[in-house]
């Protein structure tokens, strides 16, 4: 009774939401020490927390966000996880959701174009729902997941080594990330949430990490900023943007989509992170 309840507030209020805004681009650049000149440049578009709410949200704002990142001509797209809503004390809901929402995606996403392609890990609202399925789907829209894992990129003999935390919530969470300590390549590292990068073993190479899972503060207010982040890595002053911290330069995109019960941003706006490495010669 209180699941079927709990269900049509939810989706009450996915109903009422206000259409999703489109994405506006940010553009970041990162200098990485021993960077091979071949990879000077390298340039990734980074999608994240897409909370995409079928069928209540059109696909508009997706179709947009796809369109900027071929755009963009990057070499590899990162997709960071929560595909769909979904809640951690309503699993039967949350699959639901999810079995709607993902198809939904599907072809808009698909179109997704780089160079070296599409990497994905998962977030908590992923595991929430259906890890399994979200991993098929992920692999069926042509994305290579990374779950504690890792794949290189060659360039003129040349190696980047991109890193695939799982999440830190729901997942295992492996410090090394299956990473080997011998011989380690410039290495970029994609995790959903920003306090992954707490649970990192200190001798993996860690040039730039790149997060989500904060929507910037989704509600943030002139002067004072975010009440709420999600992180005990950002504040509410760093719910996004280049995060402070002793072990590595961490990078947190406000994403593109909002979470129920409160499907609105103030403050933060949705967006296309573009990240471009650049060698210090």
């Amino acid at each position: 009774m209180l699941s079927a309840i709990f269900s049509k507030v939810l989706a009450a209020a996915g109903a009422l939401a206000p259409r999703r805004a489109l994405a506006r681009v940010t553009e970041y650049q990162s200098i990485v020490p021993d960077l091979a000149s071949a990879f000077d440049g390298y340039t990734i578009v980074v999608l994240s927390d897409f909370h995409h709410r079928h069928p209540f949200s059109e696909l508009r704002w997706l179709r947009h966000a796809v369109d900027v990142a071929n755009a963009v001509a990057p070499d590899v797209i990162a997709l960071l996880g929560d595909y769909a809503s979904s809640f951690k004390e309503a699993p039967t809901i949350s699959r639901r959701w999810y079995s709607e929402a993902l198809p939904a995606m599907a072809s808009e996403l698909s179109r997704l174009s780089a160079r070296d392609g599409v990497i994905a890990v998962l977030g908590n609202h992923d595991y929430y729902a259906d890890a399994d399925a979200v991993q098929t789907w992920l692999r069926g829209i042509g994305a290579h997941l990374l779950v504690n894992s890792a794949t290189g990129v060659a360039r003129c003999g040349s190696l980047l080594r991109i890193v695939g935390l799982d999440d830190m919530k729901k997942g295992r969470v492996d410090p090394l990330a299956g990473c080997s300590l011998t011989n380690q390549p410039p290495t970029l590292l994609l995790c959903h949430e920003p306090d992954g990068i707490r649970q990192l073993d200190a001798r993996l190479r860690v040039d730039v990490m790149l997060a989500g899972h904060t929507h910037g503060g989704q509600i943030v207010f002139p002067w004072y900023g975010a009440p709420v982040t999600m992180s005990q890595t950002c504040g509410r002053r760093s719910a996004h943007g280049w995060i402070p911290n002793p072990r590595a330069p961490l990078l947190v995109t406000r994403g593109l989509g909002e979470q129920l019960p409160m499907p609105i941003r103030i403050g933060s706006p949705p967006e296309v992170l573009v990240l471009r490495l650049r060698s210090a010669r």
